[in-house]
């Protein structure tokens, strides 16, 4: 019917050009609208949107650049010693050994109470620590926060009383220490130099939580600015850089480290503690602070206790670096010993070296501490620690400073640092700050390159350098920072979806108003198209809304009345069609009644085959005298084109056979009735023949019956029931399992026979196999180890031969019962890929 439709409406093609021309030109209306409207709005928001982005990414450059040039000039002025410079960096170079100092003094407090010391005897060793080295005071408190240790006396000489107060009003510097009691182990608390709450002095303190109970240990340095105690104190005048400073400072620290470490030792030793328990602390001390590596040297300088594991640890000249530099303290003419900052012999990291003479013991405690920055300049370990800070404290991605070889000094953030993830400063200098440091470093000036990309963050930032050039106007290295612009970013995309939004907005209005109009145009064609509709629903079409168009006297009235004449049209053929459909189906329906009948006289024939094939198989069990035998047949169709058969003993004799038919199904089945009736044939005639014999015979007969051109194989035995002696032929067809009463099993060798109706004259020989009390004969087709699961896989011969485990256990029944649900286990889902025969035959 749809195509009558459209042939009515190709009749009057001027009418339908002029409709299909309305609506095109609708459409063609509201689109343009829709586009000079788009292209108005996205034209003007990515021009404000551009605008804006690169006012701001410009603010953007001219801060960093700003920024580059301040930290240049702070970096610079690293260089130079001066009192506000050392102060200025003092304070970060004294948070890791001060910690170190706490950690060591907390192991110390414990090894002294172990060792059942009383606190007079530990103020003892407090006030000579204090007394030979730069520490200042010792503040430590029991489990309720009360100082009981503690060096601190006041104008009469009576120790300081002092109680740790977690209320930040009474206590506004003390009160941070108190959550160290009942913290973590490895809790520390570092605090910046300040003037203290009860006297206005410039007290720097760090406090760590105890290592045997609940306890504050907290140790204080003062720091005098007035008298530039931080300058004299130091070597510096030999070295005029704030490197030489800073580490005549660590120095002094690590000297405080030894000090408390040679107390720590001996009241360990007075506790009784081994050696092993002594370095396990020791390396406790090493792995939670800033100290790389402790030695207790004899006097013979052989090591006594080191923080290194075994080998380095132990032996005499072995694991004691400058061994030869530290002698004067062995042989007492020397109390402490410093070493410059220099490479290790063994593995060229860069070491500081401190060594100190036990207090009231003949050995020397010497600490090692790594120096981070390039050539272990510590100038350097102070240009990473303001970059740590400055990443920290401001917005920057990260920060590089290299040397005038231009290799990196100190990059931030760095891998692994609190705070920054994953970001590793130094990785990433390659790819954009190297080549902008080296810019900058060429032209003596501030170098910037930006970009702004909204698809690529990797891409995205300010990038700006600046070289480093002291008060003498002398280039001593360069500067490099990433700033990043991903809130810029956010902003635009922010910024592009809100224009988006109202822009679709906007859409949204016009359409509607374009949807009026266009509505008021294509009414008609729709009341016409409604109308079509029900012509193809088979209805007459509603006179009322078609009424009204017919009426027009423009164009789409026109088409409404040569749409009204094609529906008397359609009407009139459908009517035609119908008769001619009915027709057509009552002789379709016919035909289907007789297909169905002949398709149950078929499933009744099959059906009559498969009973007549099932009483032509032996299965079942069968005893005959001394043994005992199972048969089994499962076709893969209705019918199928393997048999089974026993024949009853005739003169002592047992007649089996197990063949299989080339192919399944009918032709399979009609075949193995004919291959049956001509082997049982043979063997009756040849009672007593040999089983080559009547194999001959029955290939015979098959070859001369034949006209489809079949084969079968299988194997033919007679079993001697006196002699329990087996003769048997392989026509083609695999050979059976010999399964023995101890479960090994064998396969029977082959006689070398082909399969049966295919040579008319082939003389087939047979074998002889004993068959001993217990053994069993397991024969099969191949329908067992053809079986495929639901990837395809074959079930196999190995497969098959496992299923036999622990046959001689089993009876024959038993072991088919196995073997089928071994194999319909393994193919459930798949179909029969072929016939399923099997024989088991067993000596009592």
């Amino acid at each position: 019917m749809n195509r009558i439709v459209t042939q009515a409406l190709d009749a009057p093609s001027t009418e339908i050009r002029v409709m299909r021309k309305g609506l095109r030109l609708a459409v063609r209306g509201f689109l343009a609208l829709a586009a000079l409207l788009t292209v108005t709005i996205t034209t003007t928001s990515a021009t404000m949107l551009y605008n804006s982005a690169i006012a701001l990414r410009d603010e953007a450059e001219a801060s960093a650049v700003h920024l580059a040039e301040l930290l240049s000039a702070s970096f610079a002025d690293m260089g130079e010693i001066s009192l506000a410079n050392v102060a200025r960096t003092l304070d970060a170079t004294l948070d890791d050994q001060m910690t170190a100092q706490a950690r060591i003094a907390a192991h110390m407090v414990a090894a002294a109470e172990a060792a059942g010391q009383d606190p007079p005897r530990i103020i003892e060793s407090l006030d000579a620590i204090v007394a030979s080295t730069v520490l200042d005071e010792f503040w430590i408190t029991d489990s309720v926060g009360f100082s009981y240790l503690t060096n601190v006396r006041d104008e009469n000489g009576e120790l300081v009383p002092f109680r740790f107060d977690p209320d930040p009003t009474v206590q506004p510097q003390a009160s941070k220490f108190y959550v160290l009691l009942g913290s973590d182990v490895d809790d520390v608390i570092t605090q910046p130099a300040q003037v203290r709450e009860i006297d206005q002095e410039v007290y720097k303190y760090v406090g760590v939580g105890g290592v045997d109970q609940d306890r504050i240990v907290q140790i204080g340095n003062a720091l005098v600015f007035g008298e530039q105690e931080i300058l004299t104190n130091v070597y510096a005048t030999q070295r005029a850089d704030v490197s030489a400073v800073v580490e005549g400072i660590i120095g002094q620290q690590m000297q405080v480290q030894a000090t408390i470490l040679g107390h720590f030792v001996s009241a360990a030793e007075e506790a009784g503690w081994s050696t092993e328990e002594i370095e396990d602390r020791l390396r406790r001390i090493v792995d939670s602070t800033v100290i790389g590596e402790v030695r207790v040297v004899d006097l013979d300088g052989s090591v006594v206790y080191s923080s290194l594991l075994p080998p380095l640890a132990g032996g005499a000249a072995v694991g004691v670096p400058h061994g030869d530099e530290f002698a004067p303290l062995l042989d007492g003419s020397e109390h402490s010993l410093e070493l410059a900052t220099a490479p290790r012999a063994s593995d060229g990291e860069v070491y500081k070296y401190v060594a100190v003479a036990g207090a009231g013991s003949p050995r020397a405690v010497q600490v090692g501490i790594p120096i981070e920055g390039s050539a272990g300049n510590l100038l350097y370990s102070v240009y990473q620690r303001e970059a740590d800070l400055l990443v920290r404290s401001r917005n920057l991605e990260a920060l590089w400073v290299v040397n005038l070889d231009r290799d990196l000094a100190a990059a931030a953030p760095r891998s692994g640092q609190v705070g920054t993830g994953a970001v590793d400063a130094a990785g990433t200098f390659s790819r954009r700050a190297e080549a902008v440091v080296a810019q900058a470093m060429d032209r003596g000036q501030v170098v910037s390159e930006t970009s702004l990309s909204l698809l690529s963050p990797a891409d995205r930032g300010i990038w700006v350098a600046s070289p480093i050039i002291n008060a003498g106007g002398i280039p001593i290295g360069g500067l490099a920072l990433a700033v990043s612009l991903d809130d810029i970013a956010s902003t635009v995309s922010t910024e592009a979806f809100n224009t988006t939004l109202i822009a679709f907005v906007l859409l949204g209005f016009t359409a509607a108003a374009a949807l009026w109009g266009t509505r008021w145009l294509t009414h008609p064609i729709e009341v016409i198209a409604s109308a079509a509709r029900q012509v193809e629903a088979g209805k007459q079409p509603d006179e009322g809304p078609l009424e009204n168009v017919i009426k027009r006297t423009d164009e789409l009235g026109s088409l409404a009345r040569v749409f009204e004449a094609m529906t008397v049209q359609v009407f009139n053929r459908e009517e035609q069609l119908e008769m001619m459909v009915s027709a057509r189906t009552e002789e379709l329906q016919q035909t289907n009644r007789s297909l169905r009948v002949a398709q149950r006289a078929l499933e009744q024939d099959l059906e009559m085959a498969k009973v007549v094939q099932a009483a032509l198989v032996r299965e079942g069990n069968v005893n005959i005298g001394r043994f005992a035998a199972y048969a089994r047949m499962t076709p893969a169709q209705q019918v199928g084109g393997d048999f089974v058969d026993v024949l009853e003993p005739s003169g002592g004799k047992l007649f089996f056979t197990v063949c299989d038919v080339s192919g399944k199904g009918v032709a399979a089945a009609l075949f193995m009735a004919a291959s049956q009736g001509a082997i049982n044939a043979a063997a009756t005639q040849s009672q007593n023949a040999d089983v080559g014999a009547i194999a001959t015979e029955a290939n015979r007969r098959l070859c001369g019956e034949n006209p489809m051109g079949l084969f079968v194989t299988g194997v033919l035995g007679i079993v001697d029931l006196d002699r329990c002696v087996m003769s048997y032929v392989c026509a083609g067809h695999e050979p059976a399992f010999l399964v023995a009463a101890d479960d090994a099993r064998r396969p029977l060798p082959m006689t070398g026979g082909v399969a049966m109706g295919v040579l008319d004259d082939f003389e087939y020989e047979s074998r002889e196999e004993e068959l001993r009390p217990g053994d069993a004969l397991f024969l099969y087709t191949d329908g067992l180890t053809d079986a495929v699961n639901l990837s395809g896989e074959l079930f196999g011969k190995e497969r098959l031969e496992t299923t036999l485990d622990g046959a001689s256990s089993r009876s024959p029944e038993e072991i088919v019962d196995h073997v089928w649900s071994e194999i319909l286990g393994y193919s459930a889902g798949a179909p029969a890929a072929d016939d399923m025969t099997c024989l088991v035959l067993r000596r009592r």
